[in-house]
């Protein structure tokens, strides 16, 4: 006698568990990435002999919540206009300095508003 065996059932394929790990996939890449751009701020490295020589004719000072420009107390939001005074002024070239306890983030966002006053020559310095 013989006895055919029974056809294989094919069980569906459950796509709930891909779709869990797509989901988790995409958070994943939604919360690590990031929509905003970093600041650049280009740093060269000073020129051979020491430099020129010339005083800096204004000197921006940076204090750990405080920055004064020309020993006027100035805010970020004004930074941008006193720099575009000195070059009305023809003062063309500013010296910042870092006093102890400011934080480099200090530094690179007053780089990012120097860095769009055309013509101005900004030096950085600062103390021990």
């Amino acid at each position: 006698m013989h006895i055919e065996p029974l056809p294989k059932k094919h069980k569906p394929i459950s796509l709930t568990p891909l779709v869990d790990v797509i989901f988790l996939l995409l958070l994943f890449f939604m919360l690590s990435s990031t929509f905003s751009r970093f600041g650049q701020v280009e740093i060269g490295a000073p020129a051979a002999g020491g430099g020129s020589g010339a005083m800096p004719k204004a000197i921006l000072s940076i204090k750990p919540g405080l920055m004064r420009l020309n020993g006027e107390p100035v805010s970020e939001d004004q930074l941008q206009e006193q720099a575009r005074d000195l070059l009305d002024r023809d003062i063309d070239s500013l010296l910042v300095f870092m006093k102890s306890g400011s934080t480099t983030q200090q530094l690179v966002i007053v780089m990012g508003v120097l860095k769009s006053v055309d013509g101005l020559n900004v030096s950085v310095a600062g103390s021990q």
